[in-house]
């Protein structure tokens, strides 16, 4: 029995992989022999379709500039949690309790902040720029450290990121979003159809091959499987404090 893919948990980039390993796989295993070939041509030339049109949507000047935004508040928010720790050790006891005031509001939402998804990051970021500049005793921190800059930086390029943000989303459901959209559940639609052939044919005439096939199979789904388990654990614990 093949296992079941959570292909709806997988981000773009994961989907794309899992179909270019299960092509990979179901290849190496002959699907003429295993009588899936019609199967395998179908999910090959769809994927073909979709893997293309990823490729052009990563090539847009939005999603460079994003990814520069995206480095540009990493290292805001690195640069304010490794200065606030290095006050925690000041001679000053007053400097200390500065940098632990600023420490323990940035780990109230996460201690791996550029690890978050982009919506993710963004509402972390916007409540730890919040907090920073209306909290008292974090806007008494932030000035004995001499912090203000790096705040300022941060939440201006986070606007920055998000207002791109939602700029990419419209047009994405405008042009070629919707038509990705249409190829992921095309490809989908495909994958599903090769594995129902996989199961009926390993169920009528079972067969070393088809085990040995199936077996493949389920490493791999259960690889990216893992890696949307892992996610959700880790948006769990660091994400359960985001407003």
């Amino acid at each position: 029995m093949v296992n079941s893919a959570n292909l709806r948990s997988y981000r773009l980039n994961e989907f794309i992989q899992f179909v270019r390993n299960t092509l990979l796989i179901t290849s190496q295993h002959n699907p003429t022999q295993l009588k899936i070939k019609t199967q395998y041509n179908e999910l090959n030339k769809i994927f073909q379709r979709l893997e293309q049109a990823y490729k052009q949507d990563n090539t847009s000047d939005i999603n460079a500039e994003l990814a520069q935004l995206d480095t540009q508040r990493d290292q805001a928010i690195i640069c304010l949690r490794m200065i606030s720790e290095g006050y925690m050790r000041h001679p000053d006891e007053a400097l200390q309790l500065a940098g632990k005031e600023v420490n323990t509001c940035i780990n109230k939402y996460g201690t791996r902040l550029y690890n978050l998804n982009y919506s993710a990051e963004t509402s972390a970021l916007k409540n730890i720029a919040r907090d920073l500049q209306t909290i008292p005793e974090c806007m008494q921190a932030i000035e004995a450290m001499h912090l203000g800059d790096v705040v300022n930086e941060m939440k201006r390029v986070n606007q920055e990121f998000e207002k791109l943000f939602i700029q990419r989303l419209k047009e994405s459901s405008e042009t070629e979003g919707q038509s990705t959209k249409e190829l992921v559940q095309f490809t989908t639609e495909a994958y599903r159809t090769l594995i129902k052939h996989v199961e009926a044919h390993d169920t009528l005439t079972p067969s070393t091959e088809y085990t040995l096939f199936i077996s493949h199979l389920n490493e791999n789904i259960e690889h990216f499987n893992e890696i949307v388990d892992r996610r959700k654990s880790s948006q769990e614990t660091e994400g359960s404090l985001i407003a």
